[in-house]
């Protein structure tokens, strides 16, 4: 069942570059609440990719974790469940973009496929989709404290990651901002504690421990896709806001989140 569920997923995930937008209008209704931590090679709390700029250093490798506290794809429950995107997700040259998908193995095979599709669907409503190596079921770890200030995040021999999200004395995270994301139009930039990755069969390696990472708490569904309300949906690497993500940021209130250190 395990080689099936495998098989079903690299089927249906295929290279999203070449996927059409049909598949948009064929993406079932979803709703997702959760929390996502992003990982890459940016300088700490200094990332130009969250606000429509150009990765620091021409290539962004990263992490892009999420857990689905709770969650449907049609009828598909998906509580509990893990998964995460890695590879080089933010590049100015699109040629050089690329991406392993792993999905949580507790994940059932219907599971799997509806969080390929998920993925899909906002990739495909978004900028040039992220062309896939692969997909890859594996264990995923995942614990966040009984205060929501430490994160981690393990595939065990692949991917070791720890976040700190520092709070104000009201409990609210203290560096917040509007910005760029596959979960959400904030967040709240953390403390990167540890990055580490080794991906044999992938072929692809780094640690970037101590660089840039944040953090956001999700409630996504497929009409913010849909109907365009993401901030990401609207890059153009300008290094400023463009015109439709100033009227999404006014709109949505969301200058209320600048917060910087």
């Amino acid at each position: 069942m395990r080689v099936l569920a495998i098989v079903v997923v690299l089927l249906a995930i295929g290279c999203l570059r070449g996927a059409n937008t049909s598949s948009l209008k064929e993406a079932k209704d979803f709703e997702l609440h959760g929390v996502a931590v992003w990982q890459c090679q940016c300088p700490a709390y200094a990332c130009p990719c969250q606000r429509n700029g150009t990765p620091v250093h021409g290539t962004c490798h990263s992490s892009d974790f999420a857990h689905i506290k709770t969650g449907r794809y049609g009828d598909v429950k998906l509580d509990g469940l893990n998964l995460v995107m890695i590879g080089d997700l933010v590049d100015a040259n699109p040629d050089r973009m690329y991406a392993t998908l792993y999905i949580d193995q507790k994940a059932t095979p219907a599971q799997s496929d509806a969080l390929t599709q998920i993925i899909k669907f906002m990739a495909l409503s978004g900028e040039p989709p992220i062309p896939f190596n692969g997909t890859k079921i594996v264990p995923i770890r995942f614990h966040e404290s009984a205060d929501q200030t430490e994160y981690s995040v393990e595939i065990p021999a692949i991917l070791e990651e720890k976040t700190l999200l520092q709070r104000n004395r009201s409990g609210q995270p203290r560096f917040s901002m509007p910005a760029m994301d596959l979960w959400s139009n904030v967040v709240h930039n953390a403390d990167n504690l540890l990055f580490k990755y080794h991906d044999t069969e992938v072929g692809k390696s780094w640690d970037y421990s101590g660089h840039y990472a944040n953090l956001k708490y999700f409630q996504l569904t497929k009409s913010m896709y849909a109907n365009r309300e993401m901030l990401g949906q609207h890059g153009d690497m300008s290094g400023k806001w463009n015109a439709e993500q100033k009227e999404i940021v006014h709109r949505m209130g969301l200058e209320k989140s600048k917060q910087h250190p």
